[in-house]
């Protein structure tokens, strides 16, 4: 392959990522899915969907630039490439400004940034508006109950954890001692124990 080649097929896949990546985000601006509440879920149905729609582009262009050798291969090599990368940014930046208390705390700051406000008065904003104003813990709960993490009780008394809710925990457990991250996360009773042994 010429070095003519090479540089035509970067510049083709970087064209080809480029008009996904808009494609995936229009996809949240247009009334598709919007029954999904778990913002994560309904994004992973438009990464795939995007994709594909990467692949597609690619598979056009095998058809149709004769020139730059490219070949099926490369339809997979795009789309996994684009499927990646873009999951990647997704979950670092889009799924974190959507469920993080750091960006709520900034941003209220943010647009309060003319009073101070000490830790436990932002304490008292935030149960109010983020817990109670805006049902950030019920969206949260009710993500858990469509996951399949947590069930109604047979007793018909509140809801109780699920074997695929077992698991997910001890996957964030194992990764919790892996990265060595805030255990009282992944062992809420043992805060305590926890604390005095740090």
């Amino acid at each position: 392959m010429s070095k003519k080649q090479i540089l035509g097929t970067i510049g083709v896949y970087l064209g080809i990522l480029i008009l996904a990546t808009i494609f995936f985000i229009m996809l949240f601006h247009i009334k598709i899915f919007n029954g999904l509440d778990v913002f994560f879920y309904r994004g992973c149905i438009f990464l795939l969907l995007a994709s594909f729609f990467a692949g597609l582009l690619t598979w056009l262009a095998v058809k149709n630039i004769k020139n730059l050798s490219l070949n099926i291969k490369d339809v997979l090599v795009v789309a996994c490439l684009f499927f990646g990368i873009t999951l990647g940014w997704f979950t670092l930046l889009p799924t974190t400004v959507e469920r993080s208390v750091s960006v709520f705390m900034l941003s209220y700051m943010y647009q309060n940034d003319t009073v101070g406000i000490t830790a436990d008065e932002f304490g008292d904003v935030f149960y109010q508006k983020y817990i109670s104003d805006f049902g950030a813990f019920d969206k949260r709960f009710n993500e858990q109950i469509l996951s399949g993490n947590i069930k109604p009780a047979d007793d018909g008394n509140g809801y109780v954890i699920t074997a695929n809710g077992r698991f997910v925990v001890d996957l964030f457990r194992t990764c919790a001692k892996l990265f060595n991250t805030e255990q009282w996360l992944v062992y809420p009773n043992d805060y305590g124990e926890i604390n005095n042994n740090a």
